[in-house]
């Protein structure tokens, strides 16, 4: 987690930690790892060359998303119409803030 808080998602030290850290998934062969943090997604490159194309990665938080636009469709909630806006506020390093949330929201 906090590789991917400083941006750093790849690279030798990323990966040895990545393989340190899946070893046991690994050994226990595993065929699908639920990728269960809002950071890991970040890492999915380094997650699916330690793990190998065999194993099938699923991001938690597009799941998420895609259950609740299809609760809110359903509930005819779902606004298609217009896109919301976003304002942080932060109390400290607002240009910390600023990387870190481009790499977790993309281009805000």
């Amino acid at each position: 987690m906090p590789f991917a808080e400083e941006g750093w998602l790849s690279g030798n030290v990323v990966l040895e930690i990545a393989r340190e850290y899946l070893a046991p998934l690994k050994k226990a062969k595993v065929d699908t790892l639920i990728l269960g943090c809002t950071h890991y997604p970040l890492l999915k490159n380094v997650i699916r060359e330690v793990m190998g194309k065999n194993v099938q990665l699923i991001d938690s938080a597009r799941q998420v998303a895609l259950e609740v636009k299809n609760i809110l469709g359903a509930e005819g909630a779902l606004n298609e119409r217009r896109r919301g806006k976003q304002r942080f506020y932060v109390s400290d390093n607002p240009e910390w803030f600023s990387g870190l949330a481009k790499r977790f929201l993309g281009g805000i």
